[in-house]
């Protein structure tokens, strides 16, 4: 009787029987059996009443998932069996039964008892459910199992097809456009779980970027603004994901601690300089660029525990930790941009256009200038035509208008080279109208001119002379943020077009190149392009290189020189004499190196006599066009001339060297690769911060960067932690409302110069003016100390107290105290004071 009531026991302790089976599943396989028989029967009669709370059910149905591994052929058809149960009666089950029904489901996932495809529609669908801890609980684990699913380099993209068709249709359905229904759940949560796979470098393909567009359509506001935020900006987590986005990492673990950079800029900045203090900023920064890197594409999610590493000091690296990771723009892979942007359109306009009655839904103005953002970005980025977007834009061209400087981004971000000048002109006189007066305050005045400038930058044929030359005359204003965007625009045309200009205004290099006819400068028309030659920037990439290796470059050229003359000699010794004469046409017969010479200097005479001669055809040309007759005699002399030369070059080069050949470019000798790439971007960087410096007016016009070689040494070792905010702005191909204040009157000022830029920069002001400096400097550089006159002077008055000449001093009367003061005075007013 004792054995008989332990298993009785047995059997109504579940968590013992469940610990048994685990330890030794053969010797307990019947209990298993009873108990799955008697969750059958309890299945059916809970059937007959679901919506009841069944606390007993739900722990039978947690013992079996936890065991239900142990004896994987007696329980093939318990997941099938909740599945159904869930799809039947899930909006009616109770919800801690419910949710313990899922929790089972997803542990039988966890431990491969049940497939993904099989249980992931399911959990799309209960979605729709009012239970936010359930919802919260669905999202974590799909998140985490397509993470998994898709793990390193693989791909599951069975699994992926499958479930970004099924969200498609969720957030497409006709349940999902009612805003009030069940549908709405399901699909503002099926589309946060498309953006956070995406955030996580897990679906970044066409397809995913896709059924996210489709969201940008649905009436319910909140799913619209949901995929418009992702297109503005693919990283940021919005706030609604904020319950489930940041602790779906490692299902309940500590949340990644959060690193705000400005803050420690900050502290570095007011407290005192330490090493330690140092090493925690650089960590911070290499932390905060590759968190950047990240934004832009350049590095995989995964590697955010290597973040976590560098913030905390920690010694951790992953093998595959800076490998770097391609993704395309989120909005260079929309299908068919023109005709979204222009639903979009459509969309914001009737709303703006049309009211309440009848039950329409109008868009707030918050909601749909969020959408002419995206309208804007979509239209620079791809180039596309829609002519009603800017005249529907004029009518919010007001300095009273709410977020006005966010419109004139928008209106500068919807510019690009196709824009038709015609259609902008009105505009740009309506800001210069509205914005640029005298009676306009100054942060008005500069938002003006920065958005006109903005516009200029995109579309140069958008300002008419007229109104550059009128607008260029604020460079002079005194508000210093005035002064500063006036004097950017007329920077920006005296490198696009001074022709615009007044000639007082185009600046000396633009008034030689137009003089002489040398310059580039020239606006094309609307429509053209100019073809590009070669890389930009290889002449900067091809002098550190010479800089770099001078001595690796002589020693190949002398060995190119030894090996030249040995191959001649050689030549010469095999007596090949009569098939270079032959070649020579008879110019050399006495030895092989004068025919090789010669023969080689006919083939380059031959490409003068052409490169000339093309010449002579295009001044014959213009000749003709000009109808002067001095010109072409000049031309003809020329042209006996270039003979004269090419029938005495064989000699002279028999006589003398040949003259070198023209160099090539390095682009056209070699491939370029990455690191060269990367280098020409440093390059230019350095030339432009040096063209910013006061002495960079006395540099050399060819002087692309340093002179000094210690400088060019470093370009690969350059830092760019501090530059980079300057990193995102050259990056982003949009206008921010920060761009439209500017630095000046935004609340963005330049961040605080640390110890050792000020320190650099004042030995750089120092430099060639040994005149102005001190007096200290100057005794110092001769190599003498004071003088006794000067060291009394700076003596404690205790020291001196007893000289004769400082009692005597205190011992004076009134009338010889007056006359000393009247005679300083007299002194005072003879030097100017």
């Amino acid at each position: 009787m004792g054995r008989k009531s332990r298993s009785e026991n047995l059997l109504n302790n579940l968590p013992q029987l469940q610990n048994l089976i685990k330890r030794d599943p053969h010797s307990y396989q019947e209990e298993f059996v009873q108990q799955l028989s008697h969750f059958e029967a309890s299945l059916a009669i809970f059937e007959l009443k679901p919506d009841e709370e069944a606390k007993e059910f739900g722990e039978l149905i947690n013992f079996l998932s936890q065991v239900a591994k142990c004896y994987p052929k007696k329980s093939t058809r318990f997941p099938k069996q909740l599945i159904d149960l869930l799809q039947k009666h899930y909006p009616v089950l109770n919800g801690d039964l419910r949710k313990a029904i899922v929790q089972a489901l997803i542990l039988l996932r966890s431990r491969g008892v049940v497939s993904n495809l099989r249980v992931m529609p399911l959990f799309f669908t209960l979605f729709r459910c009012r239970d936010k801890g359930l919802r919260k609980l669905l999202y974590t684990h799909i998140i985490n199992d397509v993470k998994l699913a898709n793990k390193g380099k693989h791909r599951n993209h069975k699994l992926n097809k499958a479930l970004q068709g099924f969200m498609y249709t969720m957030i497409t359905a006709a349940d999902a456009q009612d805003k009030h229904g069940e549908g709405a759940l399901a699909a503002k949560k099926s589309l946060d779980v498309c953006v956070e796979l995406y955030r996580k470098n897990i679906w970044t393909d066409a397809k995913a970027v896709n059924v996210i567009a489709q969201a940008c359509f649905s009436p319910i506001t909140k799913v619209m603004m949901t995929a418009v935020q992702f297109f503005l900006n693919p990283q940021k987590r919005s706030g609604d994901n904020d319950e489930s986005g940041s602790e779906a990492e490692n299902d309940g673990s500590t949340k990644k601690k959060f690193v705000n950079i400005q803050m420690i800029q900050h502290q570095s900045n007011v407290n005192k300089k330490t090493k330690y203090r140092t090493r925690v900023m650089s960590r911070v920064a290499r932390a905060h660029r590759r968190e950047q890197a990240k934004k832009l594409g350049q590095l995989p999610a995964s590697d955010e525990e290597d973040d976590d590493d560098e913030v905390t000091g920690g010694k951790k690296k992953k093998k595959n930790a800076g490998k770097p990771i391609v993704n395309f723009d989120v909005l260079s892979l929309i299908h068919d941009p023109q005709g979204f942007v222009e639903k979009l359109f459509a969309r914001v306009h009737s709303s703006a256009t049309s009211t309440k009655r009848g039950g329409n839904t109008v868009d707030r103005f918050e909601v749909r200038l969020v959408l002419l953002k995206l309208i804007s970005r979509l239209i620079g980025h791809h180039q596309l035509q829609l002519m009603a977007f800017y005249p529907f834009l004029q009518r919010y061209l007001q300095p009273h208008q709410v977020d006005v400087t966010q419109i004139l981004a928008v209106l500068a971000t919807g510019t690009h080279a196709f824009t038709p000048p015609d259609v902008l002109q009105p505009l740009i006189r309506a800001i210069a109208d509205n914005f640029v007066a005298d009676h306009c305050s100054p942060e008005v005045m500069c938002a003006g001119l920065n958005t006109i400038r903005a516009i200029a930058t995109r579309q140069p044929l958008s300002v008419d002379p007229d109104l550059l030359n009128d607008l260029v005359l604020y460079r002079k204003h005194k508000d210093k943020g005035v002064m500063m965007a006036a004097r950017s625009l007329l920077a920006l045309y005296r490198e696009v077009n001074p022709e615009m200009l007044h000639r007082r205004d185009r600046g000396r290099e633009a008034t030689i190149g137009l003089i002489s006819g040398t310059t580039d400068k020239t606006l094309l028309g609307f429509g053209a392009s100019r073809a590009a030659e070669g890389v930009d920037g290889v002449e900067l990439l091809e002098r550190y290189e010479e800089k770099a290796q001078p001595a690796a470059v002589a020693d190949n050229e002398d060995e190119w020189a030894q090996w030249e003359v040995a191959s001649s000699g050689d030549e010469s010794e095999v007596g090949s004499e009569s098939e270079w004469v032959s070649a020579s046409n008879g110019a050399g017969e006495d030895t092989g190196d004068i025919c090789l010479q010669s023969s080689s200097s006919e083939d380059s005479d031959d490409e003068s006599e052409e490169d000339l001669d093309s010449e002579c055809d295009d001044d014959d040309d213009d000749e003709l066009a000009s109808g002067s007759e001095e010109e072409e005699e000049e031309d003809d002399n020329e042209d006996d001339d270039v003979a004269e030369v090419s029938a005495s070059a064989p000699a002279a080069v028999s006589s003398g060297p040949a003259k070198p050949a023209e160099k090539r470019r390095i682009d056209m000798t070699r491939f370029l690769t990455n690191e060269d790439f990367d280098r020409i971007d440093r390059l230019k960087k350095r030339q432009k911060s040096a063209s910013q410096k006061p002495q960079a007016k006395k540099q050399k016009a060819d002087d692309g960067y340093s002179d000094s070689d210690s400088d060019d040494m470093q370009v690969d070792d350059d830092d760019s932690g501090s530059g980079s905010s300057g990193e995102e702005d050259e990056s982003k191909d949009y206008v921010d409302d920060w761009d439209i204040l500017g630095d000046y009157h935004s609340r963005r000022r330049r961040r605080k110069a640390t110890y050792e830029e000020r320190t650099s920069t004042i030995m750089a002001g120092r430099e060639g003016r040994e005149k102005f400096g001190s007096s200290k400097a100057k005794r110092e550089k001769e190599g003498r100390s004071l003088s006794n006159k000067e060291k009394r002077k700076t003596k404690d008055y205790k020291m001196i107290a007893h000289k004769r000449s400082v009692v005597t001093k205190g011992k004076r009367s009134l009338v010889q105290k007056r006359r000393d003061l009247r005679k300083h005075i007299v002194k005072q007013k003879k030097n100017g004071f």
